[in-house]
């Protein structure tokens, strides 16, 4: 399951901060990114997702550009900390649309 949203993400790649981009949809495998400069596809980032500014940035320690279109790039989630991975789980429980109960259908 995904969801649309419209986050701030930090990209940085060989520990230096390469980018800012806009996280436009999330999942726990990955996201898409509108970055404000194009990625090659198979580059490895670590990003900071961030979600309030409020909250401190859920981290992935490890992530790879696996398309892109102009712009915009998928990102598949290689490693993220236990902790992150569960702030990343309630985020995406949070925000999931709740499903209508199911109706018969009139005859």
């Amino acid at each position: 399951m995904s969801m649309t949203v419209h986050y701030r993400v930090s990209l940085s790649s060989n520990s230096a901060t390469t980018g800012e981009g806009r996280l436009v949809d999330l999942s726990l495998e990955g996201c898409r990114i509108e970055s404000t400069q194009p990625l090659p596809v198979n580059t490895y980032l670590s990003l900071r997702l961030i979600i309030s500014p409020k909250e401190m940035p859920v981290l992935v320690d490890l992530a790879a550009v696996r398309w892109t279109r102009g712009t915009v790039c998928g990102i598949h989630f290689l490693s993220l900390q236990p902790l992150q991975t569960a702030r990343l789980k309630t985020l995406l429980a949070g925000a999931a649309p709740q499903n209508p109960p199911n109706t018969p259908d009139k005859e």
